[in-house]
């Protein structure tokens, strides 16, 4: 069934509009009639069941049957540290990132990052990036819009961690650490993800995220791509929440 993330939505109305964009979607892109159903979510896990009364381009009105919580999100919050890679792969990494449940994604100004764009270059690619994780969490069945921040520095990303939450650095030379035993028991509550942009993390980062209570951990012996990481990670996490 269609579905559509209207976030912040008061959907307890009997009545709820779907304007702008999203209706430009439902009529003319899907083109939906009234009588069809239809799921709106309010962004914060809740669905409402409608039936569409009204379709245009401007303004499709939906009536409201039924209100059931969202059934699709992680019993975990797990945000995603993505060093900033080269070209369009964060948007890669955004869609696929929503899919698998993150609640988050966070790009990341390390060291090593070859792209370095500025605050106002950023800011442009940020409002596409939102609208990639909409359109992801909206195709993929989701309750919730995960947030993409603004662009952080390393040293501001890990040094604002809570002590309580799970925090792990994916790091190409651990060899001891697996994330299977960092996600030992890891069944609610918060988690933090660090993976590198293509030439890893430093030697410098390592001890700073050290130093915050950052869990290094392996993947093995295999070096995998830094649009793979993350992905690999959620999906470690998604069935050890299962």
């Amino acid at each position: 069934m269609t579905r559509i993330i209207l976030d912040g939505a008061d959907i307890r109305k009997d009545v709820i509009a779907i304007t702008g964009q999203d209706s430009a979607h439902v009529c003319l892109s899907l083109r939906m009639k009234p009588g069809e159903p239809i799921i709106i979510c309010d962004g914060g896990g809740n669905d409402a069941y409608c039936e569409i009364i009204k379709a245009g381009k401007e303004e499709t009105d939906c009536r409201v049957l039924e209100i059931k919580p969202c059934t699709s999100e992680l019993p975990a919050r797990v945000f995603i540290y993505q060093s900033l890679p080269k070209g369009d792969k964060l948007e890669f990494i955004i869609q696929k990132a929503t899919e698998l449940g993150a609640a988050g994604v966070i790009p990341v100004l390390s060291e090593r990052c070859i792209s370095r764009p500025d605050k106002a270059a950023f800011e442009k690619k940020l409002v596409r990036y939102r609208g990639i994780a909409k359109e992801a969490a909206q195709q993929c069945g989701r309750g919730v819009i995960p947030a993409v921040s603004d662009l952080v520095d390393f040293r501001c990303a890990v040094s604002s961690l809570p002590a309580s939450d799970i925090k792990i650095f994916c790091y190409e030379k651990e060899k001891n650490n697996t994330l299977k035993a960092a996600l030992s028991g890891f069944k609610s509550g918060t988690a933090h993800i660090f993976t590198g942009a293509e030439g890893g993390f430093s030697d410098g980062e390592k001890a700073l995220a050290d130093s915050f209570g950052l869990t290094s951990v392996t993947f093995g012996e295999r070096i995998l791509r830094c649009e793979t990481a993350p992905l690999y990670v959620l999906s470690a996490i998604s069935y050890e929440l299962s």
